[in-house]
């Protein structure tokens, strides 16, 4: 019979790994707007958030059920991920939260602008790619630092999660998100063709 630690802890990792499997579609399509311009740029950018629009703020459920389970089932890990890796966390929820702001001004604002557009103001399409692009690569260096273990030194600086396997796993979140934008920007291309 499995412990009640080993049971936990499956289900943490399995939280994370739906938010990083289903994340991969979110971040990837506003990693995409980056690159969104020209003629073709407002069409994919409709397209885009007509695709995750109703599944973007969904994922987040997946993030906040790793929390809580390694909040309330190890608390000794809670702690020193929580304080020792305090800088990328709290960016990366600066990043969710700008990206959540983004997207919502993005697709609900009909206000008229000084250019004679309707719509969000450029910035915020912007701010959208920029925080897609921040919070998996602040994630990639919780990762790996935990993974790496220099989490768990007893006196961890900013050059500590900054390492060689950190920064391995963000270019690896990053790239993972970017491909699968990628590819579903191929099929959506030949449905606006």
């Amino acid at each position: 019979m499995p412990s009640y630690e080993l049971i936990v802890a499956a289900a943490l990792v399995g939280a994370l790994t739906f938010y990083l499997l289903f994340g991969g579609a979110d971040f990837g399509a506003g990693i995409w707007t980056l690159f969104a311009m020209g003629r073709q740029g407002q069409p994919q950018r409709a397209l885009i958030d007509q695709a995750i629009g109703p599944i973007w703020e969904a994922n987040h459920v997946w993030l906040i059920i790793a929390v809580v389970i390694l909040f309330t089932a190890f608390p000794p890990a809670f702690a020193v991920i929580s304080v020792r890796l305090h800088i990328p966390l709290t960016l990366m929820l600066i990043g969710i939260v700008l990206r959540g702001t983004a997207f919502a001004i993005r697709t609900h604002d009909i206000s008229s602008r000084p250019d004679g557009f309707t719509g969000a103001p450029p910035i915020w399409h912007r701010i959208f790619a920029w925080s897609s692009l921040l919070t998996p690569t602040m994630l990639g260096i919780v990762l790996g630092a935990i993974a790496s273990g220099r989490a768990a030194a007893p006196t961890v600086t900013y050059v500590r999660y900054t390492g060689k396997q950190a920064m391995i796993s963000r270019m690896a979140l990053v790239k993972l998100f970017s491909v699968k934008s990628l590819d579903r920007r191929s099929r959506s291309d030949s449905r606006l063709s």
